[in-house]
């Protein structure tokens, strides 16, 4: 297994991230399917297998969200990870992106 580079770190450091928010927001689980792309990115780029880590992930996800959700990011995740110029853009789209307040108050 290769050590882990820069790139790996930052990977690590996204992915971080994007787990506190499908944690943290009400519609995480539109970030699935980029979490998936990346963490098996992460993987490959650590010189493993993909799914040595992700294939629990997914599990537990199905667990908390249930199958269709989890079908959805499976196919996400795999074209993001087809064209991976598509993968850095719609990432930095979603984290650019800042959930909306009601002026309900």
């Amino acid at each position: 297994m290769e050590p882990i580079d820069a790139a790996a770190l930052d990977l690590q450091e996204r992915i971080a991230r994007l787990d506190r928010l499908i944690q943290e927001r009400d519609d995480g689980i539109r970030g699935l399917g980029i979490r998936l792309a990346l963490g098996l990115a992460l993987e490959v780029r650590k010189g493993e297998a993909p799914g040595a880590e992700t294939s629990s992930l997914v599990a537990g996800w199905i667990e908390r969200f249930g199958l269709d959700p989890v079908d959805d990011a499976v196919a996400q995740a795999r074209v993001l990870l087809a064209d991976p110029a598509r993968l850095a853009a719609e990432f930095q789209r979603r984290m650019d992106e800042r959930p909306t307040e009601s002026s309900d108050a």
